[in-house]
């Protein structure tokens, strides 16, 4: 099966092959939609027309759609390969089969595949949705599925259990930028990891949002008990974050340490960037890291980085670390810094709003840490070790300069 997924795509109709005997269709149209096709390249009309639906109405992103027609295909595929619906025209099996062919198809799946359950249950939210929102509502000529909805009682695979998350420590973030000898990469890591992005949001920040949260740093603050002004160790910077409703964004403030701010800016002084950057109008347009062809980047960019550095990097690293580990490497930098918050509970908030989680019960899944990777760091003085400091100490040793004649 294969999912192809497009919004506001421009189509010339006049080379359609609709065209081949005589003409039919002209023009460019906008095509916004989603098809589920199989091996044969013929169309999947019941999941297609759900999926489009999806994505006009703004209820799925491009990205939602292609990883629900999937789930929806793989669906498909075990129906397929029972004999009783082997030959059931394009996708109506999905009206045929009964709540037995459901319930037997995440048994397999949980038994057989010993698939892990957090898998299982996206595949069977996807197929509630499908049968909530598409097959099982009214229409003039009555519900596609006229059959019992098989999640009329609600979703069909138990709860999952509680997995322990690992995120990227602090040891193994040093091994990942000391992996690259480029300093803008570095640079980026560090930045990804302080300010728990993921990995969609890192093309959303621009010059504009670093020059804003280095105003900040330049701050001195001074209190009743103190007389002497101190500089702040964290600045808030504003993140166009991910996770909206559709394609939309989501804006929040993510706390970066004033270290990693002071590192972009020394990047962002550079010849190299400075020669990226003339291509851009204003400071708001201009992305805060280039890629090594001038151009920033896209999540599949950031992905591809990771599994590169991962792979260079095998013989120190226990597993690849990928861009929402180190996301997670940030939930606990905060939750372990003692100087963020009077309290566990304050520090569980501040992660809350800078990860942009709506929802405190979200954040609260990292209670569920190992103590090592608690990372409850202690000097040689037995002063427990700020998140700040942390990144203050990792530009000390992994910072190199940017050379004229350097290329990347």
């Amino acid at each position: 099966m294969k999912v192809v997924a497009v919004r506001g795509k421009m189509l010339d109709l006049r080379e359609s092959l609709l065209n081949e005997t005589e003409r039919a269709v002209d023009g460019v149209v906008q095509v916004s939609g989603a098809g589920l096709f199989d091996s044969e390249e013929r169309l999947m009309p019941l999941v297609s027309d759900y999926l489009s639906q999806q994505m006009e109405t703004g209820l799925l992103s491009v990205a939602s759609a292609k990883t629900y027609g999937q789930n929806l295909g793989y669906m498909l595929d075990f129906l397929k390969s029972r004999s009783e619906f082997s030959s059931s025209e394009r996708d109506f099996c999905f009206i045929e089969a009964g709540s037995h062919a459901y319930r037997q198809y995440f048994k397999q799946l949980l038994e057989d595949e010993d698939l892990e359950g957090n898998t299982a249950r996206n595949r069977d939210a996807t197929l509630m949705s499908f049968m909530n929102k598409y097959l099982c509502v009214s229409s003039d000529g009555g519900p596609p599925r006229r059959e019992h909805n098989p999640y009329a009682g609600g979703m069909l695979t138990p709860a999952p259990k509680s997995k322990l998350i690992k995120g990227c420590t602090m040891k193994e973030l040093q091994v990942l930028i000391e992996a690259t000898p480029y300093e803008r990469e570095r640079c980026l890591l560090q930045f990804i990891f302080d300010a728990g992005l993921r990995r969609s949001e890192v093309a959303r920040v621009t010059l504009e949002n670093v020059i804003d949260a280095l105003k900040f740093s330049g701050v001195s603050f001074i209190s009743q008990e103190m007389l002497i002004p101190i500089s702040a160790g964290y600045c808030p910077i504003y993140i166009e974050g991910s996770k909206g409703r559709g394609d939309s964004t989501k804006p929040r403030h993510s706390i970066v340490s004033r270290a990693t701010l002071l590192r972009i800016k020394k990047y962002h002084a550079s010849l190299l960037y400075r020669m990226h950057s003339r291509k851009y109008p204003k400071p708001s347009l201009t992305p805060a890291f280039f890629n090594a062809e001038g151009e920033g980047y896209s999540p599949n960019s950031v992905s591809k980085l990771l599994e590169r550095l991962s792979d260079r990097a095998k013989d120190r690293l226990e597993k690849p670390i990928s861009p929402h580990k180190l996301r997670h490497g940030n939930a606990y930098a905060i939750l372990s810094s003692p100087d963020l918050g009077a309290d566990y509970l304050e520090r569980l908030t501040i992660a809350q709003k800078s990860l942009g989680h709506a929802q405190l019960s979200t954040t609260e899944k990292y209670n569920q840490i190992a103590m090592d990777l608690y990372r409850k760091l202690i000097d040689d003085n037995a002063i427990t070790i700020s998140r700040a400091q942390e990144m203050e100490a990792l530009v000390e040793k992994t910072w190199i300069r940017i050379r004229p004649e350097d290329k990347k």
